[in-house]
């Protein structure tokens, strides 16, 4: 409920809720583009990724906004303008279930296509991919999870859903139901979004449970620090070292020391994508995103690679790989 206050301060006045069918406004044309360019309406940070998305196979469906979460997941938005739409859930979870093999690989050119369509930037592949990461606020992310999230939206939720959408959140399947209710006031719509289910208690409850799970999991497997947090921070390498991508190349490559494009320099950063500088053309990159695209530019066919870990590839002065160099510091030091 909303109230407008008097100038004068003395005074509320209850605005009344109104419909977006009342207010001629539309699922797709309207709300869809609401969501799309503020995600925040659906209660978190997500990176859209794609919208009214088609690609499933024997299937006309289309998802109504594709996007990724800070912790690399996938989420399915179903929107409804009104609760009296059926079958959403049942719906959302079908996407789910479509999307839940899509790699990081996969979605780069689809990702592409939406920031060049609506963005109008055009990406290489090599660039859209490190966005992705670089939204994503974890260190070992290196792929999206197999079990995408489901935000249903909607100006409110019918027993039938909300029903369902509580079950399925106890069978362990991440999904949430945000409300949203338009309101107008003078010549102004304002609409105001509210997360329904989990409740903001419920929800916080979860997500300390959730990160004690992790940390918990995260002990008991100690996870290995990324290569070159652990060579940067035990001073095994350092700024302006130089790199060479020589080790375990594919068949179809074969290493020139004489051409820049097998060399690198350590930036002494520890950014997602700021680790070496190509001698090439002196931008930064991670180091398995510039070998990926290394190895996928100089293919016959211009080919995929498909998951490259740069730390085996690019090696020392020594001629040690960088993972090896690791690698063999963590053993001296366990």
């Amino acid at each position: 409920m909303i109230f407008s206050i008097s100038d004068s301060l003395d005074r509320a006045k209850k605005i009344k809720g109104s419909s977006f069918t009342g207010l001629n406004i539309w699922e797709r044309k309207h709300i869809e583009e609401w969501v799309r360019t503020n995600p925040e309406i659906l209660g978190e940070d997500l990176l859209i990724v794609s919208v009214e998305f088609d690609r499933f196979s024997n299937s006309n469906d289309r998802l109504d906004l594709l996007a990724v979460d800070r912790e690399g997941n996938l989420v399915v938005v179903e929107l409804k303008r009104d609760s009296a739409a059926g079958y959403a859930d049942l719906q959302a979870i079908r996407y789910a279930a479509m999307v839940s093999s899509m790699t990081i690989e996969k979605l780069v050119p689809y990702y592409m296509a939406y920031k060049k369509k609506y963005d109008d930037e055009p990406l290489t592949d090599l660039e859209a991919k490190e966005q992705i990461i670089e939204f994503v606020e974890s260190d070992s992310f290196s792929e999206l999870s197999t079990k995408p999230r489901i935000i249903l939206c909607s100006e409110g939720f019918s027993q039938e859903i909300t029903t369902t959408v509580l079950w399925l959140r106890d069978s362990e399947i991440d999904i949430s139901c945000v409300s949203i209710t338009p309101y107008k006031l003078n010549d102004t719509i304002i609409v105001v979004p509210k997360v329904v289910i989990p409740l903001e208690e419920a929800r916080q409850y979860l997500i300390d449970i959730k990160r004690k799970e992790e940390e918990r999991i995260q002990s008991d497997r100690k996870i290995r620090p990324k290569t070159m947090k652990i060579l940067l921070e035990n001073n095994l390498v350092k700024e302006g070292d130089e790199l060479r991508l020589s080790n375990a190349l594919p068949s179809w490559l074969e290493y020139n020391d004489d051409d820049p494009v097998f060399k690198a320099t350590i930036t002494g950063k520890k950014g997602q994508s700021n680790a070496v500088v190509w001698a090439k053309d002196g931008n930064e990159y991670a180091v398995s995103a510039l070998a990926w695209r290394i190895f996928k530019e100089l293919h016959p066919e211009n080919k995929n690679p498909g998951g490259v870990n740069g730390n085996w590839h690019w090696v020392n002065s020594e001629g040690k790989s960088l993972w090896q160099v690791a690698e063999g510091f963590l053993a001296e030091n366990a």
